[in-house]
Parts: structure tokens; C-alpha cells; sequence
């Protein structure tokens, strides 16, 4: 990344940890513990033994502090911190307008850049050039995975928690896209897209069990 794009992602970094360590203690457990069991009642329990337990828990960050509402509330956990902290604009916008998809990294460009297909909303996102060896996406080319971008000052970025899917799917996820993409609904996109993450949960507990028939939708 450019040191520009560095300070940006560290920032925003920066607020999305505040903003965890701050609503996940005091009075804030119980909307926590009404998000975890949300989140893994739709996705499938995570178990502390599993392979992806540490990248499960930081997507259920990532959806717990920008997309969940709680039943006894009315705004995202985001929306409250940004109401409580003087935030720069930018990253203010950024914080509320969550991307979360469907994507396929398709490798680098020519100009060394990650680049991202957003396979659900039909899309690309470049990302800034990683110039650090511990920024490079733990991705190889054609991977599928369920992940979120913001953006700030027209340049977008990847958050950690991602959700790696099998290769095997993409023509199945490509055809249920379209169908949900067409409804023009952003609640039936997200359930759309967590419901991937549980079968996805699914196919790795019970992988004797043929892949078309876990990934029905």
C-alpha cells in the first residue's frame, strides 16, 4: 500500500477496534451475547478447535459492529459509535456504507494491485498496492470468499474477517445471485450471503456428503 493508503486502513483499523473493545463490555454484554447468538443460530455454531474458529469470530466482529441491530434497538453498534465520537466525514461514510459480498480474487493487475470481483452485486474493486509482505491478502487467484470493503476517498479496502469458500460452488453461487440480486432487496441479500457462510459451515462438518447437495439455496 502507499503510506496514504496505509494510514487510512490503519485508521479505520483503528475505529473498528474502539468501537469493538467498547461494545463488547459493561452494558454492552448482553447486546453482544443477542448478536452471537443471532449470528451463529444462521451460520453455524464455531467451535474454539476448528481451523477457521479465529477468522469465524473476526466476521462475526465485522457483521456485529457494522450490519447487526439489535431487537431492542433501532441502528447498527457503527451508527451509535459514530453518533458518540467526532469522526472525519470520510471515514464516516465509509464506517456506514459496509459492502458485504460475494467475491473472486482475480489475482493482480498490471500494475501489482489486488483485484477483487464482486460476484453477487457485479462489481470489481481494486485494492491499494500491497508494498509489505504482512498486508498481502491471505487469498490465491480464483478464490471464492464472503468479505466486506469499505471505502474511503474512492479507494477501497478489504476488512480481515473473510469467509473462504470451495472453488467447486462458484457456478451454483453465480446462478442463485442473480435470482436474489433481481429482488433489489438488502435484506434478502444478507441473509442470502450468511446463508452461504452456514453451508459452507455445513460442507466442512459433514464433507462426505456431496457439495451440490449442501449448497441448495
Amino acid at each position: 500500500m502507499t503510506d496514504d493508503a496505509i494510514e487510512i486502513y490503519k485508521n479505520l483499523n483503528q475505529y473498528l477496534d474502539h468501537a469493538l473493545v467498547e461494545y463488547s463490555s459493561g452494558d454492552h454484554v448482553i447486546t453482544l451475547l443477542e448478536a452471537k447468538k443471532e449470528y451463529f443460530s444462521i451460520t453455524g455454531q464455531a467451535n474454539e478447535d476448528d481451523d477457521d474458529f479465529e477468522s469465524r469470530m473476526t466476521s462475526f466482529n465485522d457483521w456485529y459492529l457494522l450490519q447487526f441491530v439489535s431487537k431492542s434497538g433501532t441502528r447498527t453498534i457503527i451508527k451509535d459509535f459514530i453518533k458518540k465520537y467526532d469522526i472525519p466525514d470520510n471515514f464516516r461514510e465509509s464506517l456506514l456504507n459496509v459492502k458485504f459480498s460475494l467475491f473472486e480474487y482475480t489475482g493482480l493487475n498490471f500494475s501489482g494491485r489486488d483485484v477483487l470481483k464482486d460476484i453477487h452485486f457485479n462489481r470489481k474493486y481494486i485494492l491499494p498496492k500491497n508494498i509489505e509482505e504482512k498486508n498481502k491478502l491471505p487469498l490465491i487467484k480464483d478464490d471464492l470468499f464472503l468479505g466486506r470493503i469499505l471505502t474511503v476517498d474512492d479507494t477501497h479496502y478489504l476488512l480481515d474477517g473473510i469467509c473462504v469458500l470451495p472453488k467447486d460452488i462458484k457456478s451454483i453461487l453465480r446462478k442463485e445471485s442473480k435470482k436474489v440480486r433481481r429482488m433489489e432487496d438488502h435484506f434478502e441479500d444478507n441473509k442470502f450471503l450468511l446463508n452461504i457462510e452456514a453451508c459452507k459451515n455445513k460442507w466442512l462438518r459433514y464433507s462426505h456428503i456431496d457439495i451440490n447437495n449442501i449448497f441448495q439455496f
